[in-house]
C-alpha cells in the first residue's frame, strides 16, 4: 500500500468516526478494508450537499453520511428540533480553501481538529447559516467541495442543556469506496425538561414592611456523556413593590456559600461560581430561598414572582406564585348627628381576643385612620377577616361595652381601602334644672300669698264700710 492511499485511509477513518461520533449520529456502516480505500481520482462534480437532521435524545453511534431510511431507525431518532440554528464554515490551510478534489488537499485536511481549525495553518470563512424546519432539517446546498466546520450557534426556541459540540465533515464524504455528495448528519441534543417551581410563604408579620420568603426548586437536568456544568443561574424577577433582602443557597439540602459559590447580583440574580457549578454533577435540584420586604401595595394589592432557571444556556421558567395585599380605612363618626369624630383610638387583631398585629392607630381630623397593609392571603386567597379594638373613644363619647369590631379585608391597592365606618354615642353631661323649676316655684307662692293677702284688705275694708 502507497503512502498517500495510506494517509487518504486515515483521513477518511478520522472524518467518518472521530467527528460523526460527536455528532451522536445513530447509522453505522462497516468499515472500509484497505482494499477498498477511495481515491481522489474517481471523485465527479464540484459542488455537494450538507443535510443536518437535528434530533432530542442522547447522541448514538457514529453515522457514515448516509441518510437513514429504515422506519425503525427513523423512530429512534427522537423528536425533532425546529429553529436550531448551524453555521457551516469552510477550512483553508495557509490562506486557500482545502480542495478535496486533489490528493493534496485531503493531506492538508488530515491534522485538521474542530478546536485547530480556527488558528494558524487553518482559518476558516464567514460561511453560510442553517436552520432546522419542523421536521428538524436544514439543508446545505451548492458547498464546494473542501472541508467545514459546523458549529451550533443557537437552539432556538428549544431548551438545549447539552448542545452539539463543533464538528467537521468532508464534501464529498468517503463511503465503502464510493463518493457521497449529498452528506446526512444527525448531530442529537440533550433538552432540559426540568420544571422548577415558586412557592411563597406567609409573611412573618401580616403588615407592610414584613418581610416573606419565596422558595425558588430547581431540579438539577442531566447532561449528556462527556458534557459538564458550564453555567448554572436563578434569576427571580422581583416586582417593583419587593425589595431583596438576602437569600440561601442549597444543593440537596447542603447550604452553600455566597461570595464562594454563588454571587448575588441586580434584581435578585443567583450566578453559580466555578466552585458551584462543581457541586452539581450527580445532584438533584438547586434550592434558593429568597427574602423579600414588601413595600406597598400598588394598582391591586396582588404581587406575582416569577423565577427563570438557566442551566448551560437553558432557560426554564417556574411557575408564578402571588402574595396578596389590602388597605383598610375607618371612619369614626356621631352615632346621631354623622359628625365625623377625631381622636379614637384602634388596634388591629387577627382574631376577636387573639394576637394583635398593627396598631394603635388615631383617628385623624376627619375622623379617619388608615392601615396602609394588612395581608389577605397567597395565590387564589384574597380576602381575609381582621378585628379591630377601640382602645380609646374621642373625648365625650362612650367605649363601647363590646370594642371588637369585624372587618374583612379584601386584596385592592391602597387607592382602594376597604372601608369601614363605626359610630359612637355621646357622654350624657350632668342634670340641668327644669324649665319652670324651684325657683319659679318660689316666686309663684310668694305671688301667690300676696295675692292672697291683698284680696283679704279689700274684704275687710268692704265690711267696716257696711258697719257704719
Amino acid at each position: 500500500m502507497t503512502t498517500r492511499s495510506l494517509g487518504l485511509r486515515k483521513i477518511a477513518a478520522g472524518l467518518g468516526v472521530a467527528a460523526l461520533a460527536a455528532l451522536g449520529a445513530l447509522a453505522v456502516s462497516p468499515a472500509a478494508n484497505a482494499a477498498d480505500a477511495p481515491s481522489p481520482s474517481n471523485i465527479t462534480g464540484t459542488t455537494g450537499t450538507l443535510t443536518i437532521h437535528k434530533h432530542a435524545g442522547d447522541p448514538g453511534a457514529a453515522g457514515d453520511g448516509t441518510q437513514i431510511t429504515d422506519a425503525g431507525k427513523l423512530a429512534a431518532l427522537g423528536q425533532g428540533l425546529e429553529g436550531v440554528q448551524f453555521s457551516v464554515q469552510r477550512v483553508s490551510a495557509n490562506g486557500t480553501p482545502i480542495d478535496l478534489t486533489t490528493a493534496a488537499g485531503w493531506d492538508q485536511a488530515k491534522p485538521a481538529t474542530p478546536a485547530n481549525v480556527s488558528s494558524a495553518p487553518f482559518s476558516v470563512a464567514a460561511g453560510a447559516t442553517a436552520t432546522t424546519d419542523a421536521t428538524g432539517q436544514a439543508v446545505v446546498s451548492n458547498l464546494p467541495y473542501g472541508l467545514y466546520l459546523v458549529t451550533e450557534t443557537s437552539p432556538g426556541a428549544n431548551p438545549i442543556v447539552s448542545p452539539v459540540q463543533p464538528f467537521l465533515v468532508s464534501v464529498p464524504y468517503p463511503n465503502q469506496g464510493t463518493w457521497l455528495y449529498n452528506v446526512h448528519v444527525y448531530p442529537k441534543n440533550k433538552l432540559n425538561t426540568t420544571e422548577p417551581t415558586k412557592t411563597v410563604a406567609d409573611p412573618k408579620a401580616p403588615v407592610l414592611g414584613s418581610q416573606i420568603v419565596w422558595t425558588v426548586n430547581a431540579p438539577i437536568p442531566a447532561l449528556a456523556a462527556g458534557d459538564s456544568y458550564r453555567s448554572f443561574s436563578i434569576t427571580d424577577n422581583l416586582d417593583a413593590r419587593l425589595t431583596y433582602v438576602g437569600a440561601v443557597v442549597k444543593v440537596d439540602g447542603t447550604t452553600l456559600t455566597e461570595g464562594t459559590d454563588y454571587t448575588v447580583s441586580g434584581n435578585a440574580v443567583i450566578t453559580f461560581t466555578g466552585t458551584g457549578l462543581g457541586k452539581l454533577a450527580g445532584k438533584t435540584a438547586v434550592t434558593a430561598d429568597i427574602t423579600t420586604t414588601v413595600t406597598s401595595l400598588g394598582a391591586d394589592g396582588q404581587i406575582l414572582n416569577t423565577a427563570v432557571v438557566n442551566t448551560n444556556g437553558s432557560d426554564r421558567t417556574t411557575n408564578t406564585p402571588q402574595t396578596n395585599w389590602g388597605a383598610l380605612k375607618v371612619v369614626k363618626q356621631d352615632a346621631t348627628s354623622k359628625n365625623t369624630l377625631k381622636g379614637a383610638i384602634f388596634e388591629v387583631y387577627d382574631a376577636k381576643n387573639g394576637t394583635k398585629v398593627a396598631g394603635a392607630f388615631t383617628t385623624n381630623d376627619a375622623g379617619e385612620l388608615l392601615v396602609d397593609g394588612l395581608w389577605v392571603g397567597n395565590n387564589d386567597v384574597k380576602s381575609k377577616d381582621y378585628w379591630l379594638k377601640e382602645t380609646q373613644a374621642p373625648a365625650g363619647y362612650v367605649l363601647p361595652a363590646d370594642p371588637w369590631t369585624k372587618v374583612t379585608v379584601t386584596a385592592a391597592g391602597s387607592a382602594t381601602p376597604t372601608a369601614l365606618t363605626i359610630s359612637n354615642t355621646q357622654q350624657q353631661g350632668p342634670n340641668l334644672p327644669l324649665t319652670g323649676g324651684a325657683g319659679s316655684t318660689l316666686f309663684a307662692i310668694v305671688g301667690g300669698a300676696l295675692v292672697a293677702a291683698g284680696l283679704g284688705t279689700i274684704v275687710v275694708r268692704r265690711l267696716r264700710a257696711r258697719r257704719q
